[in-house]
């Protein structure tokens, strides 16, 4: 078997890929740190202090039992140009439904559903097209199964593992054909309440290509009361979560990030158009960086305002024996998002 590795910006940045690796990847992880965070940001206390104590967590009110997550999101990627020419322009969609289990050991565990949709609108023929008057791709939808656990070793270390079973492909793609299983493993160590740094991997067997490894880093620092950098801030349906990021929260209510990850989106074709398209594979991968605004309420709803623009764009088609057709680099392309979610 062979093995494909991401690229060493793609290492440093790499925490969740859509939608073929993770979509909430380390998240349980570190979530009782980024709680910590929210609720203790510029000294505002807890706002139930009547809510059960966890003595683990510094006093904080212990997480509910069962937690169930809900959330969506949009982003517009306006048009950018291929350097061979012609354009392109994506919508991008997100949804999940999470329910998570939190135990008295400290141990958690999740599972969910997710769904991303990307509709493409490309202008002009390509370097990428297998014909000048045709489209490398449409509409491509992308579903997932996720699987979580986490394992408190001790007062410090703590273990996370997960499985996906996902699908990615165009409207009328084989299912079949479409499928791919991947997982994380990553520990990581608790220095102190501000301080939590760990490693790990995602691995995922790709369409028509070796398997993808890409080690990942856990990070979670409280560099102020209301300064931290971390890799689990970003909304909850974004596939996944943030690369890295540092963001300002000047009370428990807002929060400014800046951050930046790596993206691959990898899918299948249906069988239309010239042959040497029919049943292929499309990729989209790039390293979009963003400027995002956050707004937690006390109902447990949570609004993000997401811009940015992602740079080192790269298009690339494969026959259905993974035998690249054509393939474009894309200008940096400006995008804008919005996103909410509910826990409850």
């Amino acid at each position: 078997m062979r093995f494909k590795a991401a690229s060493p910006i793609a290492c440093i940045l790499a925490l969740a890929l859509a939608p073929d690796v993770s979509a909430d990847a380390l998240d349980l992880m570190m979530r009782q740190a980024e709680t910590k965070t929210t609720d203790d940001a510029a000294g505002t206390p807890p706002a139930n202090e009547d809510a059960p104590k966890d003595a683990t967590s510094g006093g904080r009110p212990a997480a509910p039992p069962v937690e169930f997550t809900l959330s969506g999101g949009f982003v517009h990627e306006f048009g950018a140009d291929f350097g061979g020419g012609g354009s392109v322009q994506v919508e991008r969609g997100f949804g999940t439904g999470r329910v998570g289990f939190n135990f008295d050991t400290g141990n958690s565990a999740s599972f969910g559903v997710a769904w991303g949709g990307d509709w493409y609108r490309f202008n002009g023929p390509t370097q990428l097209s297998p014909n000048p008057d045709v489209d490398p791709w449409t509409n491509v939808q992308a579903f997932a199964i996720l699987g979580r656990t986490t394992i408190k070793l001790d007062d410090r270390w703590s273990t996370t593992v997960g499985l996906d079973l996902r699908f990615a492909g165009e409207v009328n793609a084989p299912t079949s054909e479409s499928i791919t299983y991947g997982g994380i493993a990553a520990i990581s160590y608790a220095f102190n309440p501000d301080l939590t740094l760990g490693v790990g991997a995602l691995v995922s067997s790709q369409l028509e290509d070796s398997v993808l490894v890409i080690p990942a880093l856990v990070v979670y620092y409280q560099v102020t009361d209301q300064v931290l950098i971390s890799n689990v801030l970003g909304p909850e349906v974004y596939p996944t979560g943030a690369g890295i990021e540092i963001a300002y929260r000047p009370d428990r209510v807002q929060e400014i990030a800046l951050g930046g990850r790596y993206e691959s989106r990898r899918f299948r074709l249906d069988d239309s158009g010239p042959i040497n398209r029919r049943d292929g594979v499309g990729e989209d991968t790039g390293f979009p960086l963003w400027l995002r605004s956050t707004w937690r309420l006390d109902s447990g709803i949570r609004i993000d305002v997401v811009g940015g623009v992602s740079l080192f764009n790269r298009y690339e088609l494969d026959d259905q024996n993974g035998n690249q057709v054509g393939s474009a680099d894309l200008d940096p392309a400006p995008f804008v998002g919005v996103f909410a979610s509910w826990r409850f």
